[in-house]
């Protein structure tokens, strides 16, 4: 069954500061879009498209090289999405994957999963299981303690068939990935549990981490 690829890169990493696309943020040497593209690369897509800050597309292409496109993204994730899906020429049936540029750690065998669970269920979406004790708070204080039991944090890579994300998409909805608009629609999404290491990089302290995490293993591989 054909697979496809949209990664969403046009966020600006205003929270990471150094006043260029999070995407392209150096991480041991190499923009960060290069680890994740290089995660990857193991699996084969009829077609990979990133959604790249607009005015960057051309700067985006060649990083990325042969084999991959790149559309201008939107001002949302989900315009971003949208204008990656409509790159594609996917059939109803065929699954389209859709992965975070800040997300450099997922490994092929978790994307396999997703993609393996949307090819059952229709839609599936990486999430990582909540290990903290979440409090809601209002005004500086708590106001109750919410059951961990159950509670994922949503993340990606996220999958599903085609037909299923093109009516998702097509419902003008507001949400921040493309599981809720699915949910919204009555769509079944599985979960597919994925490592703690499947974090996003949105904050200096994030990308810190990122570095010692990747530092350490090009050390291993070199040993």
């Amino acid at each position: 069954m054909p697979r496809f690829l949209i990664i969403a890169a046009a966020g600006s990493g205003t929270r990471l500061g150094g006043g260029q696309p999070k995407a392209l943020v150096p991480l041991c040497g190499r923009p960060l879009i290069a680890w994740t593209l290089q995660a990857f690369s193991p699996i084969a897509f009829s077609d990979v498209v990133i959604a790249a800050p607009p005015g960057r597309v051309e700067e985006f292409a060649a990083l990325a090289g042969s084999g991959v496109r790149v559309v201008a993204g939107g001002d949302r994730r989900t315009d971003s999405v949208r204008r990656g899906f409509e790159a594609l020429a996917a059939g109803d049936s065929d699954l389209v994957c859709v992965h975070d540029a800040a997300r450099p750690f997922v490994t092929a065998d978790e994307a396999n999963a997703v993609l393996d669970a949307a090819e059952r269920v229709g839609a599936a979406v990486g999430a990582t299981p909540v290990v903290d004790t979440i409090k809601r708070g209002a005004a500086g204080r708590v106001v109750s303690t919410i059951e961990r039991d159950g509670l994922y944090a949503a993340a990606t890579p996220q999958a599903f068939r085609a037909g299923i994300l093109r009516r998702a998409l097509a419902s003008a909805r507001e949400a921040t990935d493309e599981a809720a608009l699915c949910e919204a629609l009555g769509v079944s999404v599985a979960i597919v549990p994925l490592s703690r290491l499947s974090f996003k990089i949105t904050t200096p302290e994030d990308l810190e981490i990122a570095q010692a995490l990747l530092s350490r293993r090009l050390h291993e591989e070199r040993s």
